[in-house]
C-alpha cells in the first residue's frame, strides 16, 4: 500500500515548483467506501479536505494515476478552480506542460492505470433495452429506474426494469 501523505507532500512540491497557489490542505486521507470518484476536494473549516479512491494506493496500480488524482484534487483547492471552468483547465494546462501529467474532467480505470480494485461494485438498480438486451446500471435510485418506459436505448429499444 502507498504511503497517501508521502504522495500528497510530493504532488504539493510539484505545484510549489512552478508557482500555482493552492488552499489550506488541513487532510489527505484515503476513501475506502467511494466506488465511481477517484478523489474529491471539499472545503472545510480552515481549508480543504481531500480524499482520494483506496484503489489507488494499490501497489499494483500505476503510480501515475494516484499522482494525477491528487494533482486534479489539489488544483480544486486553487482560487475560482472548484468547478471544471476555464481556471481548472488553464492550471491543468500548465501542469501538463511542465510534467506530462494530463489532467481531465473525468477518467476511466484504464486511464488511472488501475488493474485491481478493493471492490467490486454491487449495483443496487437495473435496466434492460428489450431490443438489444443492453444492461444500464445505477447505484442510486434515478428516474430512469423509476420510469423505465420514457427512456430508449442508443438502439431505439425500450428498457424493461430487471432490478
Amino acid at each position: 500500500m502507498r504511503d497517501l501523505q508521502e504522495y500528497a507532500i510530493k504532488c504539493m512540491d510539484m505545484l510549489d515548483n512552478i508557482g500555482i497557489n493552492y488552499g489550506n490542505i488541513v487532510e489527505v486521507v484515503p476513501n475506502t467506501r467511494a466506488k465511481k470518484r477517484w478523489g474529491q476536494c471539499c472545503r472545510i473549516p480552515g481549508g480543504y479536505s481531500i480524499n482520494i479512491n483506496v484503489a489507488l494506493l494499490n501497489e499494483r496500480n500505476k503510480e501515475e494515476g494516484l499522482i494525477n488524482t491528487i494533482l486534479h484534487e489539489l488544483i480544486h483547492s486553487c482560487e475560482g478552480c472548484m468547478n471544471h471552468g476555464e481556471n481548472f483547465k488553464r492550471i491543468a494546462g500548465k501542469i501538463f506542460r511542465a510534467y506530462g501529467y494530463k489532467i481531465t474532467t473525468t477518467s476511466s480505470a484504464a486511464d488511472k492505470g488501475v488493474i485491481e480494485t478493493t471492490r467490486n461494485i454491487d449495483y443496487k438498480y437495473a435496466v434492460q433495452c428489450g431490443a438489444c438486451m443492453n444492461i444500464v446500471q445505477r447505484m442510486r435510485m434515478s428516474d430512469l429506474i423509476k420510469y423505465p418506459e420514457f427512456f430508449r436505448c442508443k438502439c431505439g429499444g425500450k428498457f424493461i426494469r430487471i432490478r
